[in-house]
């Protein structure tokens, strides 16, 4: 036996004890992956919790780039008015609500604690249509306090009939396809909250008798859903103002008041009456003397606008088609943050009224730089008046207001100028026709388009894709590559 080899000395108990607290690199990493992940996972359980915690729809998010599922601000701060509670019973199979409108009625329902949504399968509950008097895919709404209700229908045609979601008339009548072309379930909705909580029952006069054009269907449409109730009425026929009369409207006469009617609708402003004319013929004598009694004055002519005409109209109107300055001023331009649109309208100009008590407060205009354009071609710069209200109060009756709204542009409420357009034409309309009661409901909310509007990719969002998407696909690709490469060096 070699002497030199020598068996080496057991380890002691101390040294035994320090290689067993030494890891291998391995054993760290993987004690490290381990800490980590169980992190992760306590912090995802805590997150969980949390958001499940939050109320229904906190992280519901609108997305569809048209607010179709977002109820508007005047909506929402009318429903914070509500002071009585109100049923919204929906009567419709199970499935058989489209989707958008599902949507949208379960996000309206949580805005006020005052709204009960109840949904009945009237196939699962035969006795609810007898019960509600109502028919299937009718929704109704009623109030136990004022013992009134509403029906409305889920869906109707555009154009033609009401509903909470408009389906498209052509679609339907040539293929039978209901194709959804606009939701108006707020407007519908809110109008009818409105009138079932209300105590008031507001009416409107719509002058005849000088083949005034009818109220297009979007004007109509804002008109009920404000529960304002529409007649007719001849001066002549009908043996004056009826006392009910809250408002007349005169919308695009094409014949002239005769005396007598001149007389009475005199009379009636004299006495606190309400009258909205929507005129543009300067050749109608008798209305222009009631328009300057009160201190306006049609000028013969069109008006155009050197600084605010629509460009894009240009080869069709020239400078007609204006965006006209609206006052901040007026009570008829509260609230209204948008342009308007108006072409080819009549110029008013403000004179001393033959009532020395009205006041006149123009709240939509020119610029400085309007211009006549008179029948015979020639030309007047100017500010020109589009829109005013003259107002005649009464010392010994404090309750009593004359109320005169002149609006020279007809084609401000025109069918041809959609409610979803973007401009505040109806806006100030309904803002002209409110104002002439003390308790109506000012909200009337248009339809919001479910058309489908095509995408427009310009130079920056080229730019955006190729920066998000393709530069950095070449680079990991360039980097595989080369990658690949020394790897099989």
């Amino acid at each position: 036996m070699d002497e030199n080899k020598m068996t080496p000395a057991p380890e002691s108990g101390e040294n035994t004890e320090k290689r067993a607290r030494k890891m291998s690199p391995s054993s760290k990493r993987g004690m490290y992956t381990a800490a980590i992940s169980a992190l992760v996972v306590a912090i995802v359980i805590v997150f969980n919790l949390v958001i499940g915690g939050l109320p229904d729809g906190t992280l519901e998010f609108d997305i569809t780039g048209k607010d179709l599922y977002t109820v508007t601000a005047q909506s929402v701060d009318y429903l914070k008015t509500l002071d009585k509670d109100v049923n919204v019973i929906v009567l419709a199979q199970s499935g058989a609500i489209d989707q958008h409108l599902q949507k949208f009625i379960n996000n309206y329902a949580k805005l006020s604690s005052h709204i009960k949504l109840q949904i009945i399968d009237p196939v699962l509950d035969p006795t609810a249509l007898t019960k509600y008097n109502a028919k299937e895919n009718n929704v109704v709404v009623s109030c136990d306090a004022t013992g009134k209700n509403k029906i409305l229908s889920l869906g109707g045609f555009q154009g033609y009939s009401d509903g909470l979601i408009l389906y498209d008339p052509t679609t339907y009548q040539y293929y039978n396809q209901l194709k959804p072309v606009a939701l108006d379930a707020e407007g519908q909705l809110t109008s009818a909250v409105g009138y079932v909580t209300s105590e008031a029952a507001n009416k409107l006069y719509l002058l005849g008798g000088h083949d005034e054009a009818a109220l297009g269907s979007n004007a109509s449409s804002l008109i009920a859903k404000a529960n304002i109730e529409t007649a007719s009425l001849n001066l002549l026929t009908d043996g004056g103002v009826p006392d009910d009369c809250q408002l007349i409207v005169s919308y695009n006469p094409a014949r002239d008041l005769s005396d007598d009617e001149l007389s009475t609708l005199e009379t009636y402003l004299k006495n606190g009456g309400k009258l909205l004319l929507l005129i543009d013929n300067a050749q109608l004598k008798n209305f222009n003397v009631l328009m300057e009694v009160y201190g306006l004055q049609m000028q013969s002519g069109t008006v155009g606008d050197d600084d605010r005409y629509y460009k894009y109209y240009y080869q069709q109107y020239g400078n007609r088609c204006i965006d006209p300055v609206l006052s901040t001023g007026s009570d008829v331009t509260t609230g209204v943050s948008t342009d308007a649109i108006v072409r080819s309208a009549r110029g008013l100009l403000q004179i001393t009224p033959g009532r020395r008590a009205a006041t006149v407060t123009p709240f939509m205009s020119t610029s400085e730089n309007g211009v006549l354009i008179a029948d015979d071609g020639s030309t007047a710069k100017g500010t020109y008046i589009l829109g005013a209200t003259a107002i005649e109060t009464f010392a010994d009756k404090a309750d009593v207001q004359t109320r005169l709204t002149v609006i020279s542009a007809i084609d401000l409420i025109s069918d041809q100028i959609p409610m979803t357009a973007g401009f505040s034409n109806y806006d100030i309309f309904m803002n002209a026709v409110n104002k002439n009661y003390s308790d109506v409901q000012s909200v009337s909310v248009p339809s919001k388009s479910l058309e489908v509007t095509p995408t427009k990719i310009g130079q920056n969002m080229l730019w955006g894709i190729a920066l998000v998407s393709i530069i950095p696909f070449v680079v990991l690709g360039g980097g595989f590559v080369y990658w690949n490469k020394r790897r099989n060096r």
